[in-house]
């Protein structure tokens, strides 16, 4: 599957208002910064990269170890996922 860049046009108050319930993003993160998100994830190992999906709201819904789980998890609550590097 090939995944484009989008270019998000506004501001992220605009974009969380616009994608609430239809968009979703994957980023990148050390576990450490999960950790700070994501309440639960307190059995993460320190210093692991992984990637991290949050709701165009910045609410965080998911974590994994690769981006292509994000992508499904974020198709399967009805979300169009986009990455932000």
């Amino acid at each position: 599957m090939k995944r484009e860049k989008l270019k998000v046009f506004g501001s992220k108050v605009e974009f969380a208002a616009f994608g609430k319930s239809t968009l979703a993003y994957t980023r990148q993160m050390n576990s450490d910064e999960i950790r700070l998100k994501f309440p639960d994830a307190d059995d993460l190992p320190e210093g692991v990269d992984m990637w991290a999906l949050f709701g165009a709201d910045g609410e965080p819904l998911a974590i994994a170890d690769e981006q292509d789980l994000l992508i499904d998890n974020a198709e399967s609550r009805s979300l169009l996922a986009v990455s932000l590097q």
